[in-house]
């Protein structure tokens, strides 16, 4: 007698809706929630060596990011970073990232973030991906003097969909925790976490479009907690 089993896809499905249901049950408790859409151009690939790819890799995004559409609140970003294979699973990461932030009445505030960044490819589990990156971050704004550290922890799972792989789900959640007070408003403990759900489609050997929705939960200690419903389209092009 045999047995029958669920789709593969249908278990999937499942996964990406637990995730999901944990991601957005944070927003049961009082917080200030707003739109927003955040859009990237990333690339990362191996050097080219004589003998093929190098063991040194690269990388780099631009992102513009705009929170409550229409207030003129906006991020842009600037991260490139130059990373070591130092195993088939394990590659390691150091980069300098700038940021400028401004505020709705105009006000703009720059930063400089030096970081350092583990990736982890874990393993296979029902038929996808699960890849986890641990990276530390020194950040340094023109609000204050101190230096901030935070340490971000990604965990994200990306399974092909359809017969020929070009279509891919892909769920993350990221927490952040900074490390240390500073005089420009970081408090240490949890500072936020993002959780993502969205589609790969690959369009060619040279580009791949990640779009979907990111929930984004920011704890404020003097204050009401936040939430940020953001549209993410990542432009991902491979040089």
């Amino acid at each position: 007698m045999t047995t029958a089993t669920a789709p593969t896809h249908g278990r999937a499905s499942r996964l990406a809706l637990t995730v999901l249901c944990v991601a957005l049950s944070s927003a049961a408790f009082a917080a200030e929630d707003d739109d927003g859409a955040w859009l990237i151009v990333s690339t990362t690939d191996a050097f080219k060596a004589d003998t093929g790819d190098s063991r040194w890799h690269y990388s780099f995004d631009a992102q513009a990011r705009y929170f409550n559409l229409g207030s003129g609140i906006n991020q842009y970003l600037l991260r490139p970073g130059i990373g070591w294979q130092t195993s088939s699973n394990v590659r390691v990461w150091v980069g300098y990232a700038r940021i400028r932030a401004r505020n709705s009445v105009g006000n703009t505030v720059d930063e400089d973030r030096l970081w350092q960044q583990l990736d982890w490819r874990a393993g296979r589990w029902n038929g996808g991906t699960l890849t986890m990156r641990a990276r530390l971050e020194q950040r340094s704004l023109s609000a204050g003097d101190d230096v901030g550290l935070v340490l971000r922890f990604q965990t994200k799972y990306v399974r092909p969909i359809g017969e020929h792989g070009k279509t891919k789900l892909v769920i993350g959640i990221e927490p952040f925790v900074d490390l240390k007070n500073t005089d420009w408003g970081g408090d240490s403990g949890l500072a936020q976490n993002r959780s993502f759900i969205g589609m790969d489609w690959r369009v060619s050997n040279g580009l791949s479009l990640e779009a979907g929705y990111m929930h984004q939960y920011i704890w404020v200690d003097s204050g009401t907690d936040r939430v940020n419903h953001l549209g993410v389209l990542n432009f991902k092009v491979r040089l």
